[in-house]
């Protein structure tokens, strides 16, 4: 599926052509449900052989340093990390859509060498590419201490994240990864929902709001662009190319894109939009987990929502929790535009 440019201001129009619907029910192992979904569709246990070989990487690169943006998995003897990364890939292409890796040795060695381990099992997925305007490529995850506003983001405070893919308002990369180096100390409960699955159940429950859904909305693009271009974008939740369906899903951004153009979100879509959403809030939709130390998280980012509640996390500066995103894709350039 092309990953397209996102469409332009002058093209919002909720009068257009009829847009390319899925108007069947989609099955396999991509439209799971809380009762279908078993634990080992998506807790990975690291092989020892993939652990060993992960172990000597940080001794080579112990004796042997080098800038974590540099290291290429090619330059290592990693078989079966190869083999690992390999089933990931196809659990977030073909399976659950998300996968949580359990889990990098956190308690032996220090945040760098894990980020680059991290770094080189994520590159045999896909090519790390920017997550913000400003070219970041390994992106914390902390609490601030601000809350969330036009240009705060919700990954930097500890308030709860409510369903979401990751980026819809730009360029949206198709996988990300969330490395664990510390916890909060208590909450912080992730949540992950199969899209193939609430809009199998949206069409049951919402059949004549469907169509809205592939229609713009205005999305607020929290500052991350160059400064004379618009601070909105334009996309549907929903896209269609006939084989896989592509989801963007932030309904926060899209009531703020629609404040900041001033143009008042249609009655319609406020609907659809309130509706998708009690569809993906449906327990009996979701995996829940809470991730620990050392586990790396993976997502296909057009293919599951995710969520995360409230934390509440340590005073002390060493402890608070701490997560390492990554951003994956191929196609295009590597910068966030791409």
């Amino acid at each position: 599926m092309s990953l397209g440019i996102p469409t332009s201001l002058r093209q919002f129009t909720l009068d257009g052509p009829p847009p390319r619907i899925a108007d069947h029910e989609f099955r396999g192992r991509r439209a799971w449900t809380a009762a279908t979904l078993r634990r080992e569709d998506w807790l990975i246990t690291i092989p020892e052989a993939a652990l060993a070989e992960v172990v000597d990487l940080m001794e080579t690169l112990r004796r042997n340093p080098v800038v974590t943006y540099a290291l290429d998995p090619r330059d290592y003897q990693l078989a079966a990390c190869r083999s690992l990364m390999a089933g990931v890939k196809d659990i977030l292409v073909n399976g659950a859509g998300f996968v949580v890796l359990d889990r990098l040795p956190v308690d032996r060695y220090g945040k760098d060498e894990l980020k680059n381990v991290y770094w080189i099992l994520s590159r045999m997925i896909e090519r790390p590419v920017a997550q913000s305007f400003d070219g970041t490529l390994l992106y914390d995850v902390t609490d601030t201490g601000k809350k969330i506003a036009v240009r705060v983001r919700g990954d930097r405070t500890n308030q709860e994240l409510s369903m979401h893919t990751d980026y819809g308002f730009n360029f949206p990369p198709p996988y990300i990864g969330l490395l664990v180096l510390r916890t909060a100390r208590s909450g912080g409960e992730s949540s992950v929902v199969s899209m193939e699955t609430v809009h199998n159940e949206f069409r049951c429950r919402y059949p004549d709001l469907l169509e809205r859904l592939y229609r713009p909305y205005f999305w607020n693009r929290q500052g991350e662009h160059a400064p004379d271009e618009p601070i909105t974008n334009v996309n549907p939740f929903f896209s269609f190319d006939g084989e896989r369906l592509r989801v963007r899903v932030n309904r926060r951004l899209i009531y703020m894109g629609h404040e900041l153009m001033e143009q008042p979100l249609d009655e319609r879509g406020r609907e659809a939009m309130e509706a998708l959403y009690e569809v993906m809030s449906d327990p009996a939709l979701q995996a829940r987990f809470t991730l620990e130390a050392g586990q790396v998280q993976y997502l296909n980012n057009w293919g599951c929502a995710h969520m995360r509640t409230e934390y509440e996390d340590f005073e002390e500066p060493e402890a608070k929790r701490h997560l390492v995103r990554i951003f994956l894709r191929d196609e295009g350039r590597p910068s966030y535009m791409g």
